[in-house]
């Protein structure tokens, strides 16, 4: 079954509007189809600063390294993604490992320096922030497209990109964490550019993302720079984007990556 795939902390590793009157060229699970197959490489790794702003605007940075590669059966179209924390202190070789699967859920680990063993994120767990960020575990994980129904609701021109807008809603929603999700969708790259959660009780709009629109090919292909969650009932948010080495953006794609970094056994140890 084709997974959906969120690439929130990669790609995903992020309004004046003109409501268009034209006759809608594709269907929503046409256009979220598109997305799903852009391409993002065989592999990929960044460098990346989260920012943890309080409703106050007072600022946590961190620093983060991210690895992530296909794996298995290509026409499943599957990840594997480790991410390292590096800054600061109280969080360094902070590890955390996330296995799509066919099927069934998203395998996820992490490791904390502190308790020096490596823990498996339960399901139940999914809604949980992310390392004290506004990210939820199930935010990071994939999704199947056959799960959701999707409608088109209009074209729009956000920023400097003409959009669709498309409204996903689960077909079972005690599977999901979020009643629906609403989608901003460039026409040009096939990249949400907004996305808006909506609570699973209230029926009210709980977060939003949205994605800085300096969107750029990096060794030929599409790439954003930086990506912000709010939440809307906390006044508290979430900034990731890439960070520089050597005076460039640390982001690259098709690289060589050691199988053994996406173990338990590298979480444990770091290598």
């Amino acid at each position: 079954m084709k997974k959906l795939k969120s690439n929130i902390l990669i790609t995903t590793i992020l309004l004046v509007f003109i409501i268009s009157g034209s006759v809608m060229a594709m269907s929503g699970r046409e256009v979220m189809e598109k997305v799903d197959q852009r391409n993002t490489g065989e592999s990929r790794h960044a460098l990346m600063g989260m920012d943890l702003i309080d409703k106050n605007g007072e600022v946590s940075p961190r620093v983060i390294e991210v690895w992530s590669e296909k794996y298995g059966n290509p026409a499943d179209d599957l990840d594997k993604t480790v991410m390292v924390f590096h800054e600061p202190s109280s969080v360094k070789n902070t590890r955390f490992l996330q296995v799509q699967n066919t099927e069934a859920d998203d395998d996820q680990w992490i490791y904390l320096p502190a308790l020096g063993r490596v823990r498996r994120i339960s399901a139940s767990q999914g809604g949980d922030s992310f390392m004290g960020s506004d990210f939820s575990y199930d935010d990071m994980k994939s999704r199947e497209i056959d799960n959701f129904t999707y409608k088109i609701l209009k074209e729009e021109v956000l920023g400097d990109y003409e959009t669709y807008v498309v409204e996903a809603t689960p077909k079972n929603p005690e599977d999901e964490q979020y009643k629906k999700t609403v989608s901003w969708i460039t026409k040009k790259h096939f990249i949400p550019v907004k996305v808006e959660m909506y609570d699973k009780k209230t029926g009210e709009l709980f977060k939003r993302m949205t994605v800085e629109q300096n969107i750029e090919k990096v060794n030929g292909i599409w790439s954003i720079f930086s990506t912000t969650m709010e939440n809307l009932e906390s006044g508290h948010s979430t900034r990731l984007y890439i960070k520089s080495r050597n005076n460039n953006y640390l982001l690259e794609y098709n690289k060589d990556i050691a199988d053994s970094m996406f173990t338990q056994q590298f979480l444990k140890t770091g290598r």
